[in-house]
């Protein structure tokens, strides 16, 4: 009886068709898994004769990684249906790309958006002082934390630009950030179709080497479409395609 009960409060939430938000997913998103894996990179394909669609300095290709810390974050932020905040720049490219998905069948469950260095600060400490809490001694909380925690400063979710996205049905069947999620209809049209508005999954498979981060096909990064279009092309990872353009 619990189980069908569920299945009923579940499939209200299918009827309404908005996008909402996941718990607290302060702790469920920035669980981003650092490789400890050194594999080979992807290639890309660029000429060397080529000319760039973008430029180092422009606002949407800004670098935030484990050796870049941010260094403002963003004020122009606009709120989504489910309370996660965007870059205001970004949000009308996003809505397009979730409407484009709405009709191929898939509805966009948005898990994260921006997140502040102070609201990423408290994360980290709240998760030391619960490994502090099981016995371990600070230096081994904070190893522990830092398995699956970004560095304050140091994460997308600081720009503004990047989010965390999933299918609606594939989030319903109990499954969350999962590496699997690439291998879904959704994450393919994901994978194949975000750059049409201005939108990469930022961390490849077989970038891991360059980027740091293994696979997360749920995160997408906005870096303007002729940008993102020129990237997939060229199979070129964000610190690949801004190292490429500064020179």
């Amino acid at each position: 009886m619990a189980k069908k009960i569920f299945i009923g409060i579940i499939s209200c939430f299918i009827a309404l068709g908005v996008w909402f938000k996941v718990g607290d997913n302060q702790e469920a998103v920035e669980k981003t898994t650092q490789t400890n894996q050194v594999k080979e990179p992807v290639q890309s394909t660029v000429k060397s004769d080529e000319a760039y669609p973008g430029n180092a300095t422009d606002w949407d290709l800004i670098l935030v990684n484990k050796d870049n810390k941010i260094e403002k974050e963003p004020t122009n932020l606009k709120e989504l249906p489910n309370g996660e905040k965007i870059d205001s720049r970004i949000f009308d490219a996003f809505n397009a790309m979730v409407n484009a998905a709405d009709k191929k069948g898939f509805k966009i469950v948005t898990i994260s958006g921006y997140r502040s260095v102070a609201e990423q600060t408290a994360i980290v400490e709240r998760d030391i002082a619960s490994y502090k809490a099981q016995g371990l001694s600070d230096e081994e909380a904070k190893k522990k934390a830092m398995e699956y925690l970004t560095e304050p400063g140091l994460s997308e979710h600081h720009t503004g630009l990047a989010i965390d996205i999933l299918d609606q049905d594939w989030y319903n069947k109990g499954n969350m950030l999962e590496g699997e999620f690439g291998d879904t209809d959704a994450g393919k049209w994901i994978e194949e179709n975000a750059c049409q508005y201005g939108f990469i999954v930022r961390y490849e498979k077989g970038k891991e080497s360059i980027t740091g981060i293994n696979y997360e096909p749920w995160h997408i990064r906005y870096v303007g479409k002729a940008n993102a279009l020129y990237m997939k092309k060229h199979n070129l990872s964000l610190e690949e395609y801004v190292e490429m353009i500064k020179k």
